[in-house]
């Protein structure tokens, strides 16, 4: 017995009497797809699966008529075989496998197991398969080659279950196209070239495929209701980094991540690190700044290898870093915690591997409104240059410039220091938000750490430091959540031999009241509770700025 897949217009329906958005990602012709590679749009994306490691997907044209081409077309360079010349076709991009689906993990360039069955749900995780997430309801259009009498599913990637018969329909490419006919085992009697539909749930994960085959894809057509929530990006540091080699590996962000804590971030939030490389053999792990752990491995294709217990398959995020130019990292409540723990040593973030990949930029993406801190560049700044003339080595030297600047000639983690409590008398930083230096060097060859010596009440010292990696034009030491009321000593301390030379040293101001460039929500406004500047509620157990009746102030 035959049935037909029909289509359920039910969410459509829905939408039509709201605004929809239409969205569209595609393949090109001139680009390399591995394991793992995507294609997204603002609210969808496209991942191949875990295929053959020594070989990217295939990449194919196919000529289309007015159905296909209206939704996949592109204008491509085709040879004419008659004359022999480049000619602009359109065609629809579409790309391919090289194993069969099979629900064991990949072995070298085999996919292993067995093919996917319904009553099993054992979905696939070697070989061609694809796999969308929506981050809406609504409806996909995908572009397919399914060869005849090949099972066809789409399943849900949380449950195994292949949608049924009902929910989805088969389209062939045709002036006018027409529906596909399905045996009640999900076979076609005929070759496909067309789409496929379907109604998607916001946050599932769709599996595409089919067994016994390969099935070919050339990417989708995302309809919800409404329209995408815009990503605000806000840069979190930028300069020039060199990840080449498991032994030199950059730091990004200060100690504690008060960068992170200045734009409140949440779970959810993306990482993203803007990075080129020569060619596509790179790997590299995004590790925390610690050493605590690692939270990604990225690279270009599957470089196979086990994980330290010599028998786990090294785990691979695949990036098509030659197309996007950047690897995006989501981050969880555990990861903030990390991220936003003092340490007193390292970095929020390391790159680790090798590849001569080039990092110019770390952002954070967020659908909120993004907050701007305390102070900042609009905080009025306290120049402290002039009291920094003491080194902590005999083998360091300073030279003050006609401009006023400082050339410092470091060793080691040497220290040019400022003695900040003449005849005894402490410095009381409370009313500062943050200390800073700033480098005419563009970036700093080497790393630096600024140093801030406190005594706490049994005049015992309290050492606070803020490391920057070597790449950056300015270092920030932040004060939030510290105690700056008894403050000894500062310093900058700079890693080797090497000649830095310090513009400015200054300490910012905190601002009285709320400047008009921070955001502060609504609802935390004379209501008298108190909250941080990322507009969570504390008590007073927290120590740093605060909000209360839309005032701003420090917490001791």
């Amino acid at each position: 017995m035959k049935k037909i897949f029909t289509f359920i217009v039910t969410a459509l329906v829905a939408m039509s009497v709201n605004a929809q958005t239409t969205e569209k990602a595609l393949f090109s012709n001139d680009g390399a797809y591995g394991n793992g590679a995507e294609i997204s749009s603002a609210a969808c994306k496209a991942v191949l699966g875990n295929d053959r490691t020594t070989k990217n997907y295939d990449i194919k044209l196919s000529s289309c008529k007015a159905y296909c081409a209206g939704l996949f077309g592109q204008t491509v360079m085709v040879k004419n075989e008659d004359t022999g010349e480049m000619e602009e076709k359109t065609r629809v991009v579409y790309v391919v496998g090289n194993q069969n689906p099979k629900d064991g993990e990949l072995d070298g360039d085999a996919s292993t197991g067995s093919s996917y069955k319904p009553a099993n749900a054992n979905l696939p995780k070697s070989g061609t398969y694809y796999m969308i997430t929506p981050k809406f309801d609504g409806h996909i259009v995908a572009f397919i080659v399914l060869n005849s009498g090949k099972n066809f599913y789409v399943c849900k990637g949380s449950t195994g279950e292949n949608l049924p018969l009902s929910a989805i329909t088969v389209k062939a490419d045709g002036e006018e196209p027409t529906e596909v006919t399905l045996n009640e085992d999900f076979t076609s009697s005929e070759k496909v070239t067309g789409t496929v539909e379907f109604d998607v749930t916001g946050g599932e994960t769709y599996y595409v495929f089919c067994t016994g085959s390969k099935l070919s894809f050339g990417g989708y057509v995302y309809t919800y209701a409404g329209e995408a929530p815009a990503l605000n990006e806000v840069t979190l540091w930028e300069g020039t980094a060199i990840v080449d080699g498991w032994a030199d590996q950059p730091g990004f962000l200060n100690d504690g991540g008060q960068e992170l804590k200045d734009v409140g971030v949440t779970a959810g939030d993306i990482i993203r690190f803007y990075m080129t490389a020569p060619d596509n053999n790179w790997e590299v792990e995004l590790m925390d700044g610690h050493w605590g752990g690692m939270y990604v491995r990225w690279a270009e294709y599957d470089h196979g290898g086990t994980e330290s217990d010599g028998t786990t398959p090294r785990a691979y995020t695949i990036v098509d870093l030659t197309n996007k130019g950047y690897a995006d990292y989501v981050l969880t409540e555990d990861d903030i915690v990390k991220a936003t723990t003092q340490q007193y040593w390292g970095n929020v973030f390391l790159l680790n591997g090798t590849g001569n990949l080039t990092v110019t930029r770390l952002s954070l993406l967020t659908e909120r409104e993004i907050p701007v801190g305390p102070g900042g560049e609009d905080g009025e700044h306290v120049s402290i240059i002039d009291q920094f003339v003491n080194t902590w080595n005999s083998e360091e030297n300073y030279s003050i410039n006609g401009d006023g600047s400082i050339t410092f000639n470091a060793v080691a983690w040497g220290g040019l220091a400022a003695w900040l409590a003449p005849e005894g008398v402490l410095s009381d930083w409370t009313k500062y938000t943050k200390l800073v230096f700033e480098f005419e060097n563009n970036p700093v060859p080497v790393a630096v750490q600024g140093f801030v010596q406190c005594l706490d009440n049994d005049n015992a010292e309290v050492n606070n430091t803020w490391s920057g990696s070597a790449g950056i034009t300015k270092l920030e030491c932040p004060f939030e959540g510290k105690d700056m009321s008894r403050v000894q000593q500062a310093a900058l301390q700079v890693s080797a031999e090497a000649t830095v030379i310090i513009t400015a040293i200054y300490l910012v101001m905190s601002a009285d009241g709320i400047e008009e460039n921070v955001m502060v929500p609504a609802n935390i406004i004379n209501n008298g509770a108190v909250y941080n500047l990322a507009g969570q509620k504390v008590d007073a157990s927290y120590k740093g700025i605060v909000i209360q009746n839309g005032r701003k102030f420090i917490q001791k």
